[in-house]
């Protein structure tokens, strides 16, 4: 196993992902005003903030070793880039060019989008939902992302880089202030890039905590700030529910859900959680989930219609909503599972020759 690998960052994966599934299946059918108000759809925000972290810390961690040896940072870039090649785009250009080939759903009419990676671009000027392609707005913004992000990490000067990535949160807040107040959809607030900076850019910043202000990072990971910032996102949301605060709604939700899971990445990235949140983020289950879980995103939206499709012929007929939750859960687990074991994975291994970094005189040694 990589060094490098915290298990309980794959619990929180399992977490972000599950909720995700959870929202898309069976939230929107639920009517409890309590049960509304779970955050389940924020799992997206989870992700986006564990992304920023993980991409920003690798990006300078690396760029530290390359200027310690004195070396240029063109095969860090170049390697970056393919890592990031070799990860995402496999199974997400099979999933697309394969559904294009059967003309599923609208395929073949937003195929232009798809293959770019700006469906939320589209989503952003058009208002409108993708129905089963809905879900690849949020990798739309990450490929986004990786586009412009590492160029501000490796070559900005570093004693500007914690105020430009405050800054970059700023600057998702006040596009998602803007949005509401003069384009008044609530899906250029959601899916535009910049207005997801907020999330992204505050995993940025835990990076550079955790490389530069050790001490500081140490003491963030303390119970009481992962608890505490969880507790007052609940009762913000209590109170925006109760009094329909919908300047709070649009604008700051996303960001306060963002702050709780910043905590939450500090302190699992520290593999600090203990006792039954230990057990259940170290259970071997759950950490599997959280390793394929880019592929259970990928697929989860195209199970419920592969269950109807196959039902009748293995004679199971599903109306009650957790049973349905169930099966899709299940057959987007084992078809993650496949493409992880015959796609992914082996895939992946070819990032071995890719380092981010090899000292000088190394890869003349590998090669004698």
């Amino acid at each position: 196993m990589d060094k490098e690998h915290i298990v309980q960052l794959d619990g929180i994966r399992f977490f972000a992902v599950s909720m995700v599934i959870l929202a898309h299946s069976v939230q929107w059918q639920w009517v409890q005003p309590w049960l509304t108000m779970l955050p389940l759809s924020q799992g997206v925000t989870l992700f986006f903030v564990l992304s920023g972290f993980l991409i920003t810390k690798i990006l300078l961690s690396n760029r530290d070793k390359y200027a310690a040896h004195n070396m240029g940072k063109s095969p860090l870039v170049k390697n970056f880039y393919i890592r990031r090649f070799l990860r995402i785009f496999p199974i997400y250009y099979l999933t697309i060019f394969f559904l294009y080939f059967i003309d599923y759903g609208n395929a073949r009419a937003i195929f232009p989008w798809l293959v770019s990676y700006t469906t939320n671009i589209y989503q952003s000027v058009h208002s409108v939902g993708l129905i089963s392609f809905n879900h690849f707005w949020s990798l739309a913004v990450e490929e986004q992302f990786y586009l412009f992000w590492p160029w501000i990490i490796l070559f900005v000067n570093r004693k500007y880089l914690a105020g430009i990535i405050i800054s970059t949160i700023v600057a998702g807040i006040l596009s998602k202030l803007y949005i509401f107040l003069f384009v008044q959809s609530w899906m250029a607030g959601a899916y535009f890039t910049l207005s997801c900076m907020h999330a992204l850019g505050l995993g940025a910043l835990i990076a550079w905590i955790a490389l530069y202000r050790k001490p500081l990072f140490l003491q963030l990971s303390k119970y009481y700030w992962t608890y505490g910032s969880m507790i007052i996102y609940f009762i913000l949301i209590w109170v925006q529910h109760t009094y329909k605060i919908m300047w709070y709604k649009e604008i700051f939700e996303d960001f306060m859900f963002a702050i709780a899971s910043g905590f939450i990445v500090i302190r699992a990235a520290q593999n600090k959680f203990t006792f039954l949140s230990r057990k259940i983020l170290e259970h071997p289950f759950v950490v599997y989930v959280g390793k394929i879980s880019y592929g259970m995103y990928v697929y989860h939206l195209f199970m419920q219609p592969l269950f109807y499709y196959i039902s009748p012929h293995i004679g199971i007929m599903v109306t009650d909503k957790y049973s349905m939750f169930a099966f899709t859960y299940l057959l987007t687990f084992i078809l993650a599972h496949i493409s992880w074991k015959l796609i992914e994975n082996p895939i992946n291994n070819l990032k071995g020759k890719f380092p981010y970094f090899t000292a000088p005189g190394e890869a003349s040694i590998r090669n004698s």
